[in-house]
């Protein structure tokens, strides 16, 4: 996981961006105005300065602002790496590119090649004239770009650079053929870094490299999710857990069953965080505050009655300080296979859903991520920002829909905990 952090280093202020044993340092000194005392007025815990420095509240800001970029390029992109981010605003070095030149009323091959698609077209034809040819690969890529890119006809050399790619690699990676096709998309840039014609070199793109981003953690399905209608919500929330399932005997197994899902519909959190929770995890605020187990990501949701009353139902019967009576770490220590006590649960609490998903008339077998899926939808349609929702849920801007949030997270903690107590009624 990414971390950034204003720290002083050899008597500067530096914003370091860290990623386990990884560090990398940006100068924030051309922000500062004054020329405040670190040694006296810089508070470490806080990250600020005191109100004692000179100039603190405007330095503060800018500070702020500064590293709120950062913050929202995490959001954004939870799987960059430390090194990454570090370079994803670093500044175009200008060695080699050829400023584009005025239009003429005949352009030259040399303007046309300012074009990734012509450059591209260009290549196959060369790749024909080989013997021993290739052009089959570049063929498809330029039929893949073409069909995925929006605007990829108007796409120019002089237009790429690190958030270019970045960007280029997210839209590749909702296809199949990831490696393949940055592998010939990278081949591609390479060729043009060595071509006269073409206003193009390797610098622009930072140490960005394809290989390492990594679709899986952040892959797009556009396959709509499975979500349960209102009626069936209401149907579940507020069943009655002696009759409910009635094929199961054991009504304390139910009871568990029922609340873990209850507790992953108001939290957005997935079955491997809901099972994972600790007491630890609860903040002051009365807020929950976590890392995602699949992403990384740092998520903090407020805690609702609802869930309030399931923390205090089993408070007691736990062990090792987790919130739901399953985990055991000495039990789990004693099985090879990891994770073996979650995965258990997972499977025993999808096959009582299945049982569920029949009294409740659903079209296909329930699962525990629905429960999921659900909060995500009701949360939007009860009118809370995209981007809060994403942020809330732990997941990308992008996966929901490509806005930003620039609202207020109390009211917006009101909004949600109002929208699933309603949901209950």
């Amino acid at each position: 996981m990414v971390k950034l952090k204003f720290i002083i280093k050899d008597n500067s202020l530096v914003l370091r961006i860290s990623e386990g044993k990884e560090r990398y340092y940006k100068s924030v000194k051309h922000l500062l105005t004054g020329s405040p005392n670190l040694a006296k007025h810089w508070n470490a815990d806080k990250e600020r300065f005191s109100a004692n420095a000179v100039s603190y509240s405007e330095n503060n800001k800018a500070l702020e602002e500064f590293k709120s970029t950062y913050t929202k390029l995490l959001f954004e992109h939870p799987e960059l790496t430390a090194r990454q981010v570090a370079s994803y605003f670093q500044p175009i070095k200008q060695v080699g590119i050829i400023a584009p030149q005025k239009p003429t009323e005949e352009p030259t091959e040399a303007s046309e090649f300012n074009f990734v698609e012509k450059y591209l077209e260009e290549i196959i034809v060369r790749e024909k004239a080989k013997q021993g040819c290739n052009f089959e690969t570049y063929s498809k890529l330029l039929s893949k770009c073409r069909k995925i890119i929006k605007g990829f006809s108007s796409l120019t050399f002089q237009s790429l650079d690190y958030k270019t790619c970045v960007r280029l690699a997210h839209t590749f990676a909702k296809y199949d053929g990831y490696k393949g096709t940055t592998k010939a998309f990278r081949n591609v840039l390479g060729k043009a870094s060595k071509d006269h014609e073409v206003p193009f070199s390797l610098t622009q793109i930072g140490d960005f490299v394809f290989a390492d981003y990594n679709p899986k953690k952040h892959c797009v399905d556009d396959r709509k999710p499975d979500v349960l209608t209102t009626e069936q919500l209401k149907q579940f929330l507020n069943a009655d857990l002696k009759t409910f399932t009635p094929t199961y005997k054991d009504r304390k197994q139910v009871e568990l069953y029922h609340d873990f899902c209850v507790f992953m519909f108001h939290s957005f959190f997935a079955p491997c965080d809901v099972i994972k929770l600790k007491y630890s995890d609860i903040t002051r605020a009365n807020t929950i505050r976590v890392k995602r187990k699949k992403t990384h990501q740092p998520v903090e949701v407020p805690v609702s009655p609802a869930m309030a009353n399931i923390i205090a139902k089993y408070k007691g019967q736990t062990v090792d300080g987790y919130v739901f009576p399953i985990m055991d770490d000495k039990k789990e220590a004693a099985y090879t296979t990891a994770d073996y006590l979650f995965k258990k649960f997972r499977e025993k609490l999808n096959i009582w859903l299945k049982c569920v998903g029949k009294e409740l008339g659903l079209d296909y077998n329930l699962y525990a991520y629905v429960f999921r899926h659900t909060a995500i939808t009701v949360a939007l349609d009860s009118g809370l920002p995209i981007s809060y929702v994403a942020m809330a849920a732990g997941t990308s801007i992008e996966m929901i829909q490509e806005h930003y949030y620039n609202g207020d997270s109390i009211i917006n903690q009101q909004k949600l905990q109002m929208a699933f107590m309603k949901a209950a009624m």
